[in-house]
This record gives structure tokens, sequence and C-alpha cells, in this order.
């Protein structure tokens, strides 16, 4: 059941899940949608009174991020772009210009997909590049890069395979050289000892900045509302 929840002030989206059998309720956030699962309504309404401080603490923090997709526009390259979408019947394909993003697709769902290659494209190609040259910094090698959707940043496997987040190429210039040059100095520091971090600073000197930037940014993939436009 679909609901609100009013909190300091803030008007937060709710869905309300009763389950009778359960012996543990929760809270938990979806996107910016708040989730309540309980036994009864009763129970639901002392959760949420109990919790509301942290309720408010984590819903603040969502809507203080910097959300690499909302529902109509992508964040990319330190600029957010209105995305229009115009159906066609020949191959999906996406321009960029200083008007927004511009997606010519036979439906949605191929325009999202469309969209979703470009960023892994983009974001593979800019990687590899980066990683690259910064492991000859450091006289080391990997044995490949990967993009794909996942919670973090970057994984660094003991193979020297690094794989990123898909939406890595949708992040400022500075925030990009940070996230890869953790994951390649990983190459040389299997740990997060001061060692690991000296060799963070070696290759990206202002990593404190950029470390604490990096939790502004939110990569979890939205929903596009697409509207559409005539040629």
């Amino acid at each position: 059941m679909d609901g609100h929840v009013e909190v300091d002030g803030n008007v937060i989206r709710a869905e309300f899940i009763m389950k009778p059998w359960i012996k543990n309720t929760y809270l938990k956030f979806i996107e910016d949608r708040l989730v309540v699962v309980s036994r009864n309504e009763g129970m639901m309404k002392k959760m949420i009174s109990k919790h509301r401080p942290w309720i408010s603490k984590h819903y603040n923090e969502i809507k203080s991020c910097i959300r690499l997709f909302d529902s109509d526009s992508i964040f990319y390259r330190s600029r957010r772009y209105n995305v229009n979408y115009i159906r066609s019947g020949s191959r999906p394909k996406v321009d960029i210009s200083e008007s927004g993003l511009l997606v010519y697709a036979p439906s949605h769902a191929a325009a999202s997909m469309a969209i979703e290659r470009m960023i892994k494209a983009d974001s593979l190609r800019l990687s590899g590049e980066i990683a690259t040259r910064k492991a000859g910094q450091i006289n080391e090698s990997l044995s490949g890069i990967k993009v794909r959707k996942c919670r973090k940043w970057g994984v660094c496997k003991s193979n020297r395979m690094i794989t990123l987040n898909y939406a890595v190429s949708m992040l400022p210039e500075g925030l990009l050289d940070y996230v890869i040059s953790h994951e390649v100095a990983h190459l040389k520091e299997m740990n997060h000892s001061a060692k690991f971090w000296s060799v963070v600073s070696t290759l990206c000197p202002e990593y404190k900045k950029h470390r604490k930037e990096l939790k502004n940014y939110d990569s979890a993939s939205g929903r596009l509302r697409f509207v559409e436009n005539e040629v």
C-alpha cells in the first residue's frame, strides 16, 4: 500500500507492506521512498514514531545527493542533461548537444538500453586509458578492465582485474580520476594501509578532497520518464 510519512517538515513517499507471519519488522529506503514492513498497522505507526530521527537523517542524506539519474535527466561529465525521446523505427541512437541528450529509438525500453550502452562504452574507454597510464606510473600492470552495474564504484581483485561501476564516466573528471587511482593503487597494495594511501596520493594528489566529494554522488539507476517529441 502506497502513502506518505511526514517527518520534520518533509513529506516522504512511503510503501507499507503488511506481513502478519513475520517476526522482525523493519524500515529501509529504496531511492527516496521509505519502505515499512511489519505485522500490522499499529506496529508500523510505533516503528515510524520511534525511528523518526533515523528517517529524517537518511532522507536528508538521500535528497542532498547528486543523483546521476533522475526521472528525466542524467548528470554527465559535470553537467546535467535533459533527456528527450523521439520514436524512431531505425536503430537506436543517442546524440548529445548543448540543448540536451536526444534519443532515437522504437520504444522507451530500447531508449533506456541505448543510453546504458553509451555510458558503458564511454566508461570502459575512459577508465581503460586512465588505468593503463596510472598503472605505468607505479610500474604495475593490470590484466584488464570491466564495467558493470554494481553497488561499489570499483573493485580490484587479486588477479589484477579492475571492475568499475558502469556509471563512472558520468562523474566529474576529478572524481573519476580518484576512483581509478584508488583501484590501481591496489595493484601494489591489496589493503587500505598507510602504504596504500601513499600510493593513492602519488596517483591522485587531491584524493582526500575527491574522496569526500564522491560521497555526494548517487549512482543508482533511476527510471527515466521519456516524453515523446516530434522530429
